[in-house]
């Protein structure tokens, strides 16, 4: 009878103090109530370990002085970390700010060895670094910044029918890429308000982040190199890439317009290699057997000069 009244007491209280708590909820804020349970949480398992010798204690003592431990542990812990709220939830603040930072940092930190790179508007509309990614040779993870982006899309909306043109190639170009699984592309917000013109913002953020910096703006390239920044030219990889040709080679090409000099004729390689052939203008339109006589390395890339082939053989019979 006495266990039945002390038992209907309790959930008599049980339910009083629910009441009590919900109401008194909506005046708690969510940041208090995670920092009094973590200080309940806390309690326990303090109250835990003090009480695990209390527990071979014999007789009542050992029945009623752990669950008092508990009690008050609970009490103590729970009553600081609310008294102290302020200063907690500023120090769980600071270090997930922290936690964050050095997540950002050691995702562009120097432990990419400079393997990341940025590209910027010009290497997008010329488009070849899509064949290049197709390749598999490129593995590195491509920076787009938002502010080439934004660029892109300015050109993209140009009036000028071949700047729109232009603009609207870089955004397909941009989208292949994005379909690419040989390639990673990541967008990133980073901007310099302080810097006006996009190269500028292009090359602090190369040496913020050590990245290398792809490009085929001669400008450009020449800027980064003397600010110690590694750029990759698809021009000067188009160059690498092209068939050393040598003096007294033959090569079959058509002859489609005229030279600086009226007796020239211009053809050009299926590279784009351009070859100015001697005496080739009365030619124009023809393709012929040329024979190598010189070969110029120049910004552009290279040119070939040759003379045509038949001109060669003819010239011993005239003697």
């Amino acid at each position: 009878m006495l266990f039945s009244q002390v038992f209907g007491i309790l959930v008599l209280l049980l339910v009083v103090a629910y009441f009590l708590f919900a109401r008194k909820s909506l005046e708690i804020k969510a940041a208090d109530f995670v920092i009094a349970t973590l200080g309940v949480v806390v309690g326990l398992s303090i109250g835990a370990l003090i009480s695990v010798p209390l527990n071979r204690i014999e007789g009542p003592f050992g029945q009623w002085l752990p669950l008092l431990v508990n009690v008050f542990s609970v009490a103590i812990v729970t009553t600081y970390a609310y008294n102290q709220r302020t200063a907690i939830t500023k120090s769980v603040g600071k270090f997930f700010d922290t936690l964050v930072s050095a997540t950002i940092r050691r995702e562009f930190s120097p432990t990419h060895d400079g393997t990341d790179i940025i590209v910027d508007t010009s290497v997008i509309i010329d488009g070849r670094i899509l064949e290049v990614v197709r390749t598999g040779f490129l593995s590195a993870r491509l920076i787009l910044p938002k502010f080439v982006l934004e660029e892109l899309q300015n050109i993209a909306d140009s009036a000028d029918d071949l700047r729109r043109s232009r603009g609207r190639r870089g955004l397909d170009i941009l989208s292949e890429l994005k379909k690419d699984k040989n390639i990673v592309i990541k967008v990133v917000d980073e901007d310099f308000p302080s810097e006006v013109d996009v190269d500028s913002k292009l090359l602090k953020l190369a040496r913020k982040l050590k990245a290398r910096l792809m490009t085929v703006d001669y400008n450009l390239n020449r800027v980064a190199q003397i600010q110690n920044i590694t750029v990759l030219n698809i021009n000067e990889l188009n160059n690498a890439l092209r068939p050393v040709v040598l003096p007294g080679e033959k090569l079959h090409i058509k002859l489609v317009q005229a030279g600086k000099d009226r007796t020239q004729g211009v053809g050009y390689l299926d590279d784009g290699t351009m070859v100015v052939v001697e005496g080739g203008s009365r030619l124009i339109g023809k393709e012929i057997e040329a024979s190598v006589t010189r070969v110029f390395q120049t910004i552009a890339g290279k040119m070939i000069f040759a003379v045509p082939a038949a001109s060669l053989e003819e010239a011993p019979a005239r003697r």
